[in-house]
Order: structure tokens, then C-alpha cells, then sequence
């Protein structure tokens, strides 16, 4: 999260400390949220089980993608090696 406001050029608003790890949900949540001052998880589709996808449509994926991935790399100068 920090590098996106960084690479967006905006002040740094959101940090770490807005944040909490929820060891029920097994994920991050927000420490308090507006308005209420409660903490704030996202409901159950948060973490939900991802379809199976063949070997075979993952390579076709990852070859097709490849070169607009290497394009936004270099756009931002990270490769996220997807």
C-alpha cells in the first residue's frame, strides 16, 4: 500500500498502523473505522477459495500477458515477475 502512494506521488495517509492482523479471518483488517471508531473486516467474501485452473491455462495466461506485463514494468521500473 505504501508503494502506491509513493508511486502515485501522494503523501503518505495510510501506514501500517491502520491496520491489524485478524487471526480469525487470516487477513489484515483496519484498526478503527470511520465514523463508528470500530475495527472494520471485510465481510466473507474476503479470502474466499479460488477455482482450480489448469497448468495448461495458466502458461496460455502468463504467455499471453507477458509482454504487457513487461510494458508496465518497465512503465514503473519493479518487475512483479507475474
Amino acid at each position: 500500500m505504501l508503494c502506491l502512494q509513493e508511486f502515485l506521488g501522494l503523501r503518505r495517509v495510510i501506514t501500517e498502523k491502520h491496520f491489524f492482523f485478524n487471526v480469525t479471518k487470516g487477513f489484515p483488517c483496519l484498526v478503527k473505522r470511520e465514523k463508528s471508531g470500530r475495527p472494520h473486516c471485510l465481510g466473507s467474501s474476503k479470502g474466499r477459495s479460488h477455482p482450480e485452473v489448469s497448468r495448461e491455462t495458466y502458461n496460455i495466461l502468463r504467455d499471453f500477458y507477458r509482454p504487457f506485463n513487461y510494458k508496465f514494468y518497465k512503465m514503473i521500473g519493479q518487475n512483479f515477475r507475474w
